[in-house]
């Protein structure tokens, strides 16, 4: 149960960065990579503490 747990939140944040990358090439939201990148490893993160916390 729990890996079936861990798979969907991977897929569920591919699918929000390739969101965010594709509505960036669509000009319908702006965002700089060069200087937000590291949100992106901030939500890997948090999701990685929050499976942390749900295993034990």
């Amino acid at each position: 149960m729990k890996i079936h747990f861990y798979r969907i939140t991977g897929t569920i944040l591919l699918i929000v960065i390739g969101a965010l990358i594709w509505l960036s090439n669509l000009g319908i939201i702006f965002i700089a990579w060069y200087r937000d990148w590291p949100v992106i490893l901030i939500i890997i993160g948090v999701i990685g503490l929050i499976k942390h916390i749900i295993k034990r």
